[in-house]
């Protein structure tokens, strides 16, 4: 048996090499020895800076009474931090009413330490999306996606049926393997590459846009590199004058690239910054994208990239809403690179949006907005875990108004 296992990774290693060969690579030998993605992985990747807010936000401590939580299933704290650290978590921070409530760290994790975003990154280009529009950098939504990267139009005419709208969505119509358990997606391939405007060049078309709801990374890929060339600087430097500095970052963060030679960010994975953080960017959503009567991300856009979406084109109920499902049932709006949660209808009848919002990345990486409560909620994991966390979250602001 340990034959076999041996002879299976060395064929593994062999092929990674051949797909992943020369400058278009990490070490294939960590792919195989890691098999998955990791928090830590920005120590193997080229980045970029952000660089933390000179007055960083604080948010007040609340007092002992009043910070005390009621935990989901009636679990005692005890007993509620015991299960949250076995299921993988490394950081758990709640913000109530603009007051810090609950800040702990598992896992060998600690205030300081950096976690990659993964998919989070996807809320946070999002965000640098409405502020580009508004400061007229990118004209609208409806602007297509080769205006901005007209190289598209070498592959095929059709890019340019393609909105940024559509990307935003994730309704591209791009060819796009989201898998994430062989080095041979297209996902892997993105994440690895150390040139990713080649990987871009070799996107293809597979269907209209606009017709279907497909998540794929490499629609936030594209939105990463509109952004990049519509405003002229690395997506870090636009990040860091625009969002990390003006909601009041404590720490100094990252953008992880392909390479330093390519220098272009991993826009659909990898920010690498703390937990609180995290939470200052759940906090200026929650506060309709203003910090101390400033504008930071506009109003009108944080309202409409996290609104369910409804009347959009499509086959059916789910495709007409932008409906995601996970185990068979519904699980999500998604709106512009953000989910909202939903509640299932009654009887049979479609499933309705409840209030709440949140981003997410692949090892249970969440920022949660509550706004009934005035609540934010981030998990960062080394791992997943069992449950679904969005339903947990929703009960953990909910019980504690």
């Amino acid at each position: 048996m340990k034959k076999k296992r041996w002879w299976t990774a060395a064929a593994l290693l062999v092929a990674a090499a051949a797909v992943f060969s020369g400058c278009d690579s990490v070490p294939p030998l960590w792919m195989l020895w890691q098999q998955r993605a990791s928090i830590s992985d920005y120590r193997h990747f080229d980045a970029q800076p952000l660089t933390r807010a000179a007055a960083p936000r604080v948010f007040p401590v609340a007092a002992a009474a009043s910070a005390a939580l009621n935990w989901p299933n009636g679990a005692n704290p005890a007993d509620a931090e015991r299960w949250v650290a076995d299921q993988g978590t490394v950081a758990l921070v709640v913000l109530r009413r603009g007051e810090l409530v609950y800040e702990r760290y598992f896992n060998g994790f600690y205030r300081d330490s950096i976690g990659t975003s993964f998919s989070v990154a996807k809320s946070v280009v999002s965000a640098l999306v409405g502020i580009a529009i508004a400061e007229g950098r990118i004209q609208s939504v409806d602007d297509p996606v080769t205006i901005y990267l007209p190289e598209l139009l070498k592959a095929d005419e059709r890019f340019a049926r393609i909105k940024v709208l559509h990307l935003l969505q994730m309704r591209s119509g791009i060819a796009f393997d989201e898998g994430y358990r062989s080095p041979f997606t297209d996902a892997s391939r993105f994440y690895l590459s150390r040139h990713l405007p080649d990987r871009v060049a070799g996107l293809a078309i597979a269907r209209e846009p606009g017709q279907a709801y497909s998540y794929q990374s490499g629609d936030t890929q594209l939105l990463g590199m509109v952004v990049q060339r519509a405003v002229g600087m690395p997506l870090a430097a636009y990040a860091t004058s625009r969002l990390w500095q003006p909601m009041g970052a404590e720490f100094d963060a990252s953008w992880s690239l392909d390479s330093s030679g390519s220098a272009t960010a991993k826009a659909f994975c990898c920010l690498n910054a703390r937990a609180v953080d995290f939470a200052r960017f759940g906090q200026l959503f929650l506060d309709e994208g203003g910090v101390n009567g400033k504008a930071v991300v506009p109003a009108d856009w944080v309202l409409a990239s996290t609104a369910a979406q409804d009347g959009l084109p499509g086959a059916d109920d789910s495709a007409r809403r932008n409906i995601e499902w996970r185990g068979g049932r519904p699980s999500s709006f998604y709106g512009y690179q953000w989910r909202r949660t939903l509640k299932l209808g009654e009887g049979g009848a479609p499933p309705q949006p409840t209030g709440d919002f949140y981003a997410e990345g692949i090892l249970g990486q969440f920022v949660y907005v509550a706004p009934a409560t005035q609540t934010v909620v981030v998990r960062l994991g080394r791992e997943r875990g069992a449950p679904f966390w969005p339903t947990w979250m929703g009960e953990l602001a909910r019980l504690n108004p």
